[in-house]
């Protein structure tokens, strides 16, 4: 073999591998990219980590290419005047600039997101760890007390089988009841914590009277054993709101609880709704112990508590707000409170009214879409 026909072999090979190492590199910049997609919201150091690798493939792909372009042109499989272009000293010089930059890029990258990212970890692991702490404690409080409760109560009705009295099996059974549903409860509870902070919570929105979700509120929570006046305050005529009654039943339930809870023997506490606009606000009001002004900015976090919620016999696992807050935020409406201590609180929530909800939509409906040139048109219109 000659040494032209040697020097043509190689050049051939050589621009092979080239263009084979491109069609690799692509493929390995696709699967960077569906994996950067996939992780972008789970493993911020194994974003960053995709994000250097990226960059450094995409500089090899493009140095690939360039090369690849340049060998063929050279044995002829492109224009020849192609390989004249690509060989100048300065235009080979553009693959080692591209390196320097890619360089460049990826410390500026590393530099700036990986350190950061490695802060929100050990943030993100410390509210990890808090809110497994958290959730022990919920365990071997206000799980263990309901079970403990249970399983006294059954353990003495077999033991004694036949020697108690029907009052005293009565009022066992009526203990086992009771614990069993705070235990369903609180296991409910739970359950929709996960799903608000996963984001899955799901609302079934249709029409319904504002009157109507007081009134069932409210005859829900009255019975015998509470020594509280609820009254139902509703402004008369209000429209139907969107929402899901189920889910709405739960707030104001777990707002009317809180309300009973920390309210004194025959107060009253009021359950209402008023016009805001194009939503209605419902709200609960009672003349209870109050919350600290510093506190009430937590008191829609997991498992808070006021700190003079703790001096009351009161049971609960510090959820009621926070899933009231989620079960609002999933129908688009926004929570407040308004506290003063010993006087009392109020929590209220707005919904969108059915009205409102079609006013908006007709507005966006008349609303043009505009081209880029449109808008400079109708400017001059204007003017």
């Amino acid at each position: 073999m000659t040494d032209l026909a040697f020097d043509r072999y190689m050049t051939y090979l050589t621009a092979m591998i080239y263009w084979t190492l491109a069609v690799c590199w692509f493929a390995i910049i696709v699967f960077y990219f569906r994996q950067y997609v996939r992780f972008k919201r789970i493993y911020p150091l194994l974003t960053t980590l995709l994000i250097v690798l990226f960059i450094d493939g995409t500089r090899t792909l493009i140095e690939s290419i360039y090369f690849g372009a340049r060998h063929t042109a050279k044995i002829g499989w492109l224009p020849t005047h192609l390989y004249t272009i690509l060989d100048q000293s300065y235009y080979v010089a553009i693959p080692k600039t591209i390196n320097l930059v890619a360089a460049l890029v990826i410390i500026l990258v590393i530099v700036r997101n990986w350190f950061r990212n490695l802060e929100e970890e050990q943030q993100r692991r410390r509210s990890a760890e808090q809110f497994r702490a958290e959730l022990l404690s919920l365990a071997s409080h206000e799980l263990r007390a309901p079970l403990t409760s249970i399983r006294g109560y059954a353990n003495t009705l077999v033991r004694e089988y036949g020697k108690l009295g029907e009052a005293t099996q009565r009022e066992f059974l009526e203990g086992i009841a009771t614990e069993s549903e705070r235990l369903s409860h609180l296991v409910s509870d739970l359950l929709d914590m996960s799903q608000i902070d996963e984001g899955r919570l799901r609302v079934d929105l249709r029409a319904v009277s504002p009157q109507r979700l007081c009134e069932e509120a409210v005859a829900t929570a009255s019975h015998p054993a509470t020594s509280r006046e609820l009254t139902v305050a509703v402004e008369p005529d209000l429209p139907d709101v969107l929402a899901d009654p189920t889910r709405i039943h739960q707030a104001l339930s777990n707002l009317i609880s809180n309300a009973v809870k920390f309210s004194p023997e025959n107060s009253e506490v009021t359950v209402g709704a008023q016009r805001r606009n194009d939503h209605v606000e419902f709200y609960v009001a009672d003349h209870g112990i109050g919350i600290p002004r510093d506190e009430q900015g937590k008191l829609f976090t997991r498992f808070h508590r006021a700190a003079n919620a703790h001096g009351t016999e009161a049971p609960g696992a510090g959820l009621g707000l926070y899933i009231t807050k989620g079960i609002v935020q999933a129908h688009g409406g926004k929570i407040r409170v308004e506290s003063e201590l010993g006087r009392g609180s109020t929590f209220g929530f707005t919904l969108t009214t059915v009205e409102g909800r079609v006013r908006a939509e007709d507005a966006a409906a008349r609303t043009p879409v505009r081209g880029p040139n449109q808008g400079r048109a109708g400017g001059q219109a204007q003017a």
